[in-house]
């Protein structure tokens, strides 16, 4: 069960570190500090659990939005974030996150960090990134990054 949602009162997560270490990390020219995927992927997990928890716990306070049914989030057009896929609460959703500057701030960080991560794992693969677009899914269990091809 997810505790975020049963406060009276959301809490507000500062988010933002995890962009300040990386940059920490790439701007960082020694060989021992220099960036490891494995400590990356650890970093965005964590990003990405606490900005679950903070997105539930505000929706279902302030938007009456619960899970299930599970939601997908993609970046849209002028900045935004759409709910992909039809679901009861899509306007709800979209216009909580759309209208809250920090939690629409967050998930596009998630988004680039999640997109250098997927760039570092296909680059070592000898693969390609065009086509792929980043989504979140907010499940029952918690919360969910992938990406999809849109070629």
């Amino acid at each position: 069960m997810n505790s975020a949602t049963e406060l009276s009162a959301p809490q507000a997560d500062q988010q933002g570190t995890t962009l300040l270490d990386l940059a920490r990390m790439i701007s960082d020219s020694g060989e021992q500090d220099a960036i490891k995927l494995n400590d990356l992927k650890s970093s965005v997990d964590h990003e990405m659990r606490r900005f679950g928890d903070d997105l539930s716990g505000h929706l279902s306070a302030h938007a009456q939005v619960k899970v299930p049914p599970a939601y997908q989030l993609r970046s849209a057009e002028q900045g935004k974030v759409m709910v992909v896929g039809d679901h009861p609460d899509k306007a709800a959703i979209e216009n909580y996150l759309n209208n809250d500057t920090r939690l629409l701030k967050w998930f596009k960080e998630l988004e680039v960090l999640f997109e250098i991560q997927r760039r570092l794992e296909l680059d070592a693969a000898g693969e390609s990134m065009e086509g792929q677009v980043f989504n979140l899914g907010m499940t029952s269990l918690g919360c969910i990054a992938f990406f999809t091809s849109e070629q």
